[in-house]
């Protein structure tokens, strides 16, 4: 019995999945291969991340602002929704954008690849240990967090933001490095 569709636990990728992004070149896709365009979208992931980790000073935000209850609906509403398109979207054009190479095991990819995505892995867990070297240093000196709070700033938002900054930071260093992918 042959199997027809392997799937990577580690990775969480099928085989033909990653095949396909790696060997397809499919035309609708194109655009988002130039080396501008991937750093356009590593932006937008970036600010969307952003965004999501400004979630835990939102309490604190509102009050400055002075919004009423219904403006207070409204700006959260968009910003909640603005900020899901940005992060999901912006990793999913990102992941096709880098042709899955982050994602990928080494089974399917090239020494080339290979040595590409170890590169940027290396590049993504330094520049994620400066992130967390921020994030504590905003937890101490910055306005007071605590986790899971219904009232005041809940640093869960924070917590969301490491997470997928982490989650995507190597696709986001490979992005940004590589002229061409």
């Amino acid at each position: 019995m042959s199997k027809k569709n392997k799937f990577y636990w580690l990775e969480a990728v099928t085989e033909k999945g990653t095949r396909a992004l790696l060997t397809e070149e499919n035309s609708k896709f194109a655009w988002l291969r130039s080396q501008r365009n991937r750093r356009i979208l590593v932006v937008v992931e970036l600010l969307g991340i952003a965004m999501i980790a400004m979630g835990s000073y939102y309490p604190t935000i509102k009050t400055n602002l002075n919004l009423t209850e219904d403006l207070d609906l409204v700006v959260f509403a968009s910003a909640a929704a603005l900020t899901v398109v940005l992060v999901l979207g912006g990793y999913s054009f990102l992941r096709v954008a880098v042709r899955g190479i982050a994602d990928a095991p080494d089974e399917l990819l090239d020494e080339r690849q290979i040595k590409i995505r170890n590169t940027s892995f290396r590049y993504a867990y330094l520049a994620i240990g400066y992130l967390l070297i921020a994030v504590l240093m905003l937890m101490f000196f910055g306005p007071e967090l605590q986790l899971f709070q219904a009232e005041g700033n809940d640093g869960s938002y924070l917590m969301v933001a490491t997470l997928f900054a982490f989650a995507t930071a190597p696709s986001m260093i490979l992005a940004w490095r590589e002229k061409d992918i």
